[in-house]
């Protein structure tokens, strides 16, 4: 037994870090969790693998099955069509498949089932009368206390049968214990998956005691549908089998090819005993399921010590990642629901690539990597929020070949996926995620993928309009829209919807965009991506106080939509206001300041999980759009509602059983958001290494990080204590509410005070960063000539004092009425008073139309008299107003008398103003 070898089965050795294929009582697992030189915690024994197994509304749609980190294989019971395929009040089983999705919210999976079962076949299971396709007789009762799982282990008794499952990255081992008395037999159907089979093949070699095949597999929510292919031996031969294929059986047939297709075999068994089962997937071929399985589970492991030495290893491969953060102090259920959610966040994304490097890629070819591994089940629109962050925290080896893994999809298909599964982009939900996705994963610590390359993909779905991938999904669906006139307008095309949350999706991409390119030295990318950031402002409505919907033309949506309907997905008007994490001060003082936002806030958390979708007002933490309003507190510099407000939202919302989440798990996100609020810290803004800062759960956690050690220090933490009442960071005492993950990657300590009284006082000496970087320029107060760029014509306010008086352009001569003196307000906007009149510059009436001639007017505060400045990449200025978004413009005209008008943004010269 090696080094290495003893590390990982002796879990009280203290480990080293490791990044390859690790051999375990003769078992080589495709897996090798991050191990650090610390002491190895049985920590394993607090996971409940049928947390958040229940349905109902909200239901987090998990499995209990058996899994390996990031696992290709997830072979867990089907019991019911929902996205998991499982459902813990359910009172049978049909089959125990390798394919299921951690938390989604659609159908997926429940491909290749194993069922166990007693007595010979002779006619088809198949049945026409339920999603599996199988015979109701087939189906077996579950009965109270008949199921068991731990991490990468799970079992379950009927009609005298023990099934038992484990399983490595891309194999699994089944161990089948029929009863005396019987015929032990086994049926494999591919025609189960929750979503439908497209088509299905099944191949038996009865003298190998194998069974091999493919699934075409229909996409979750509409994603690709591709073609897994699987293989399966068998410890005993067998004594009959035969195939079917829809209501046809053919006894001592050995293939067959239709999508409600299977087997039936019985095994050479006498007097009852166990049976066990090696089996493997890939996306390729069946040649590479056997590489997998001969690599993963070789044959010399092919004994009911293998398969006991494969749970055994299973666990501690799990252990090893769930030592990376060690807690203690807290509650037994506070322990168990930490440790669970640990777990959850470490199922996704999933390893695709097979043990030769080789995987399907997006344009349906086949491509080999080397020496890294490619990462599909990207949720991307939930994941970009928290758990990415996580990821790359804890292990920024396997998270940099997840980053550098989108990077690889957009060379295949020519564009970045906003929400993949193993073969391809489904487009769904809204923005640019892998984006953010990329930002988050460097900021956190992953940085060994091509980051060139990164930045060159995020850069053309950024600039250039309708990047598509080979399926024609498209990875910025209006991006020509969002360029020309700085939001979506209502009536998207492309396949997009929502287009209010596209555009906030947007910003957020490009700040993220921004930090990404500003990190790796592409400074020059920096300032426009962040301007395009600060389009938020486009939508942001005065007159309501909310972010809306409006037309190509500025006119704002009639009406008052909410929820789900034209401008809004999976969130509403109420929760979308808050969807500018990265520049919050400009969106506190667009509300009116930070007293309004504030008591907006107080009432938005009124209720924590309003579901309600036709005119839900409060927030919903079920779902991902709120995820870091909580935190919104500490930017209005009140942390302490911040700490009390995550506290409830734990304590009520979360826990370890089957019922223990709020909403849809979506592959990590839910869980990886109580992790971090477990820890005292949350990563508020998208694409930046910034973490908010509100007090632990627990007394003490350890994260064991591959450069450092960082201890985390609650005195006083509990339940019932989530206020901070002093903090030390690396031994000095600090008052700031937030700090850099840039600062903590080789280690430090964050040593707090906790107690059951707000002190309202602390972290309110620097709040969280808040970027109006783009907004608008500085350095411009004062009197300037406005010079227009195409024609070299000045404004000018025509020599009088009239108010109304339309505004002209005309040589610049340097009078007075040609001197406009800029004067900045609170939301960073401008003031554009003529020296000659003293009248502000302003639209009249606040028009939308484009064309509208601008006048001057005595001034009155209004938005129609504030203009965001912007410089542009020539040095020239975009001008344009607040109240409509439309830019000033020198109607392509070049006489002196020419009216000044406003036009829709174009980027054109006759748009571009030199200040002189």
């Amino acid at each position: 037994m090696n080094r290495l070898l003893s590390k990982l089965v002796n879990p009280s050795v203290r480990c080293l870090k490791c990044f390859m294929f690790t051999v375990i009582a003769g078992v080589i697992l495709g897996f090798c969790a991050p191990l650090q030189a610390y002491t190895l915690q049985n920590l394993t024994q607090y996971v409940n693998p049928f947390c958040g197994t229940a349905g109902g509304g909200n239901a987090a749609f998990l499995y209990p099955g058996a899994v390996a980190p990031f696992g290709m294989v997830q072979w867990s019971p089907d019991t019911s069509q929902n996205p998991s395929g499982y459902q813990y009040s359910d009172t049978q089983v049909h089959g125990f498949s390798l394919t299921h999705g951690s938390g989604g919210g659609c159908n997926y999976g429940s491909d290749f089932s194993f069922m166990p079962i007693l007595g010979t076949v002779n006619s088809s299971p198949y049945s026409s009368s339920n999603y599996s396709h199988l015979n109701t007789s087939y189906f077996a009762n579950i009965t109270g206390g008949s199921q068991h799982a731990n991490p990468g282990y799970y079992s379950m008794q009927f009609n005298g049968i023990t099934t038992e499952l484990t399983a490595t990255t891309r194999t699994g081992f089944g161990r089948f214990t029929y009863p005396s008395g019987n015929t032990a037999s086994m049926l494999i159907n591919l025609g189960g998956d929750t979503n439908g089979t497209i088509n299905a093949s099944i191949q038996i070699n009865p003298g190998g005691n194998e069974i091999s095949g493919w699934t075409q597999m229909s996409g979750m929510c509409g994603t690709a549908p591709g073609i897994m292919y699987f293989d399966v031996v068998f410890d005993h031969s067998f004594s009959s089998y035969g195939v079917w294929n829809g209501s046809t059986y053919y006894a001592n047939g050995q293939t067959t090819t239709g999508a409600s297709s299977g087997a039936a075999f019985s095994f050479n068994l006498s007097g009852g005993g166990v049976v066990l089962a090696h089996t493997a997937l890939s996306s390729v071929s069946v040649a590479n399921a056997r590489a997998n399985l001969a690599a993963e589970s070789p044959g010399s492991s092919f004994n009911n010590n293998g398969f006991n030495a494969e749970v055994t290893a299973a666990n501690n491969a799990w252990n090893a990642y769930l030592n990376e953060i060690q807690v203690s102090g807290g509650s037994a259920a506070d322990t168990q629901t930490f440790y669970t959610m640990m777990y959850r966040t470490l199922l996704a994304p999933n390893v695709v690539s097979d043990v030769n490097g080789q995987y399907m890629g997006f344009d349906g070819s086949v491509h080999t990597l080397s020496g890294r591994t490619q990462y599909g089940w990207y949720s991307g629109w939930d994941i970009y929020r928290n758990e990415c962050q996580f990821l790359a925290m804890i292990d920024p080896v396997r998270a940099s070949d997840m980053a550098q893994s989108l990077v690889q999809d957009a060379a295949d298909c020519g564009a970045m996926p906003r929400w993949a599964d193993t073969f391809g982009d489904g487009g769904l939900m809204l923005g640019d995620c892998s984006t953010p996705i990329i930002g988050d994963m460097y900021a956190f610590g992953a940085r060994s993928f091509d980051t060139a390359s990164a930045l060159a993909d995020m850069k053309r779905a950024a600039l250039t309009p309708n990047v598509q991938a080979r399926n024609g999904t498209y990875e910025r669906p209006n991006e020509s829209s969002f360029l020309s006139l700085g939001y979506v307008p209502s009536g998207p095309t492309q396949g997009g919807y929502a287009p209010v949350c596209m555009t906030l999706e947007y910003c957020i991409d490009d700040y993220a965009l921004a930090q990404f390119a500003n990190a790796i030295g592409s400074t020059g990318d920096y300032l426009p991506s962040m301007q395009r950031a600060q389009n938020w402002r486009n939508l942001y409505n005065s007159s309501t106080g909310y972010i809306q919907m409006r037309d190509s033309n500025g006119a704002w949506s009639s009406g008052f939509p909410t929820y789900n309907g034209s401008a809004f997905a999976d969130g509403d008007v109420y929760q979308y206001v808050w969807a500018v994490p990265f520049n919050l001060s400009s969106l506190f003082n667009s509300m009116g300041g930070a007293s309004t936002a504030l008591s907006r806030l107080n009432n938005f958390f009124t209720q924590i999980n309003d579901s309600d979708t036709s005119n839900g007002q409060y927030a919903f933490m079920g779902n991902e759009p709120c995820a870091a309003t909580p935190w919104i507190y500490t930017s209005l510099g009140q942390p302490y509602k911040a700490s009390s407000t995550v506290r409830q939202i734990m304590t009520q919302l979360f826990n370890a059983s089957s019922n223990g989440y709020p909403g849809n798990d979506d592959f990590g996100a839910e869980s990886s958001w109580y992790v971090w609020a477990a820890l005292g810290m949350y990563p508020a803004i998208p694409g930046s290494d910034v973490l908010v800062l509100h007090g632990p759960l627990f007394p003490q956690a350890t994260l064991n990080l591959q450069h450092g050690t960082i201890t985390i220090t609650g005195s006083g933490a509990s339940d019932s204590a989530p206020y901070v009442q002093s903090l030390s960071v690396n031994g000095q005492s600090s008052n700031a509410s937030w700090i850099h993950f840039a600062n903590f990657v080789n280690g430090g300590t964050l040593s707090y005070s906790m107690g059951a009284s707000a002190n309202t006082g602390w972290g309110t000496s620097s709040l969280p960063p808040s970027d109006t970087d783009g907004m608008t320029v500085t350095g411009i107060a004062g009197t300037h000539l406005i010079v227009n760029h195409a024609n070299g014509l000045a404004i000018d306010n025509g020599s009088t004092t009239t108010q109304g008086a339309g505004v002209i352009q005309w040589g610049p001569n340097g009078g007075s009425a040609q001197k406009w003196t800029f004067t900045q307000n609170s939301d960073t906007s401008w003031n554009i008073v003529n020296q000659f009149s003293g009248q502000s510059l302003d639209v009249p009436g606040g028009s939308t139309t484009n064309g509208t001639q601008i006048i001057q007017w005595g001034a009155n505060g209004g938005d129609n008299q504030r203009w965001w400045v912007d410089i542009q990449p020539s040095g020239s200025y975009k001008i344009w107003n607040k109240a409509n978004s439309l830019a000033l413009d020198d109607d392509n005209m070049t006489g002196n008398g020419s009216p000044l008008i406003q036009w829709t943004w174009n980027g054109g010269n006759n748009q571009l103003w030199n200040l002189q």
